[in-house]
């Protein structure tokens, strides 16, 4: 800082300090917080140094203040809507490990792999091949060496035999 600008400063602080604390604490209750927007106050009036208004420097000095209270409140809402969804988020975490859902989890598993075992190995295979391994039905063709229409009617035969074992389950 030059020497001037520190002259500036001086003087405002001694002049605004404990306004500002007494205006910030009344509004935030926090003690070392508001130590920091005081001095983040006093710091912008004296980068500005002769371009305040002589004649109203407790207008600039207060409206400087309540810049940063907004900018604070701001950025506490941003703040707490990140937190929010941090906590549906953890929520949603709980949720799926919660041991109920697990087990009842489990339980629709076995019931799949016991009902795709007892499929034909054939149609089982060419359904899992196109279920689970995402492969095209021409590509299942090819391997298997046969017909497209072959392959189409496995897989809708296996998605009869799985809706009328699981029908149940819903």
């Amino acid at each position: 800082m030059q020497p001037h600008t520190e002259a500036i400063a001086s003087a405002m602080s001694q002049r605004f300090r404990p306004a500002l604390m007494a205006f910030f604490l009344r509004r935030i209750r926090n003690h070392p917080e508001a130590e920091d927007m005081t001095q983040e106050v006093l710091m912008r009036v004296a980068e500005r140094g002769s371009a305040i208004d002589a004649s109203r420097p407790d207008a600039y000095v207060f409206q400087i203040a309540a810049n940063l209270l907004r900018d604070r409140g701001r950025r506490m809402k941003v703040r707490a809507i990140y937190q929010q969804g941090l906590g549906a988020n953890e929520a949603s975490r709980v949720e799926e490990l919660d041991p109920d859902r697990v087990l009842q989890g489990r339980q629709s598993l076995a019931t799949v792999v016991n009902a795709l075992r007892e499929m034909p190995e054939r149609t089982r295979t060419i359904f899992i091949l196109f279920r689970l391994e995402n492969m095209k039905q021409r590509e299942i063709a090819d391997m298997l060496g046969i017909s497209v229409r072959t392959v189409e009617q496995h897989v809708i035969r296996a998605s009869a035999w799985l809706r009328e074992r699981l029908g149940g389950e819903r």
